[in-house]
């Protein structure tokens, strides 16, 4: 068994947004959420490569919620630290007519 710890897990987020200009009001036309983080991203491959392993670390409030089942559903083993503060979101914006991408992390807990 592989243990991955992830000692700040988030939710990413990515939109796809063409044409995307500062200022202006724009409608994603794609988004995908998944649970994130160094670790957790690692987990999901060896997972995918069939190995046997458990997800740990730190997941906190609403998010860290969506996290652990994000995890379950991917039928992920996992046993994270619930604590006080709010886990993060990142958020990647991906322009598909410039091939451009944007990240906004928010801070960890």
């Amino acid at each position: 068994m592989i243990i991955t710890v992830t000692l700040n897990a988030a939710i990413d987020r990515s939109l796809v947004v063409p044409n995307i200009r500062l200022g202006h009001r724009h409608r994603a036309v794609e988004q995908t959420t998944l649970a994130g983080g160094k670790g957790v991203n690692v987990a999901r491959t060896l997972k995918t490569l069939g190995q046997p392993v458990i997800a740990t670390g730190f997941a906190g409030g609403a998010t860290g919620t969506r996290i652990v089942e994000q995890l379950t559903r991917e039928s992920i083993l996992n046993d994270f630290v619930r604590i006080a503060d709010e886990s993060r979101t990142n958020t990647a914006i991906f322009d598909p007519t410039s091939g451009v991408q944007t990240e906004v992390n928010e801070k960890g807990p």
